[in-house]
């Protein structure tokens, strides 16, 4: 039986799912500026999100899809005769899973039986990383069982570093104070944030850019010298790759590692890290 996969757009996949051999569905989340409301990534580009949450002097609001959107998801690979996995955002950070799971259950019990959900405690580039690696266990015949165990314990090993830019969507958010926002900006203090089973814990705040990317580094170069074969995944919210080369390359040289993958966070993450925020994801 062939395997299908579902994400949701807190993945921040970019690919052409018309050229993927195994079949990939992207279930969007809702983003709302006001009254304008959007699907993150279907009819609101990246670009247009950051620029517009930029003048707005509230955050947008981002939420699930509906149990519906995920229910019609479901059907859809389901009736090519597929087994369907869906990698979904942390529970500690959206309601996704949820909703996955109630449109899960408007399917027949044979049908849901044929649909595996699962909560990867991460967002963005780690569920990239769950993502990939099931692609290439499908490939290599791997049972469906198999797959899933993998993945579980994978998941268990992820953690994401994140190094904010500015705390302007923490103060909008009402996370801290305007003055504790003001303070922060005139010390030009950074503070780098980790991510592990959608817990968010500040680790660090440090004046200026530069030495929070060189406390970057060293997490980045102790992670490899523990896994020299692995792939680095980089997460940020610069506008280009080509700016976030320009970050490391004072650092360390990127062609060091065997490959690299940048994703740039879109509308979901991207509410809450603001602009020019980077990091990577440990696994």
């Amino acid at each position: 039986m062939k395997l299908s996969f579902i994400v949701d757009s807190s993945s921040d996949l970019k690919i052409d799912l018309e050229k993927m051999i195994v079949p990939i569905t992207i279930v969007p989340l809702n983003v709302q500026f006001g009254e304008d409301q959007y699907l993150d990534g279907v009819n609101i580009t990246e670009d247009e999100f950051y620029q517009r949450m930029a003048r707005e002097p509230e955050l947008p609001k981002t939420s699930q899809p509906s149990p519906q959107s995920f229910f019609e998801a479901f059907h859809k690979e389901l009736s090519k005769g597929n087994e369907v996995i869906y990698i979904g955002i942390s529970s500690n950070l959206s309601g996704t899973v949820q909703s996955a799971t109630i449109g899960r259950s408007m399917l027949t019990e044979e049908e849901q039986e044929r649909v595996t959900i699962i909560d990867s405690g991460i967002a963005s580039g780690g569920v990239q990383i769950l993502l990939n690696e099931a692609i290439e266990m499908s490939k290599n015949k791997a049972s469906l069982s198999e797959i899933v165990s993998q993945i579980e314990k994978t998941k268990a090993g992820i953690k994401a570093y994140v190094l904010l830019e500015t705390l302007e969507n923490l103060k909008k958010g009402g996370r801290i104070s305007a003055v504790q926002g003001a303070i922060a900006g005139m010390l030009n203090i950074k503070p780098m944030i980790s991510i592990i089973d959608g817990v968010v814990e500040t680790i660090g705040k440090f004046r200026g850019s530069k030495k929070g990317l060189t406390k970057m580094k060293e997490i980045i170069l102790e992670w490899k010298s523990e896994n020299p074969e692995k792939t680095l995944y980089l997460i940020h919210s610069y506008s280009s790759t080509e700016e976030v080369k320009n970050e490391f390359d004072e650092l360390f040289k990127l062609d060091s590692f065997p490959k690299v993958i940048f994703t740039r966070f879109g509308s979901t993450i991207g509410t809450y890290s603001s602009e020019k925020a980077i990091g990577f994801v440990a696994y």
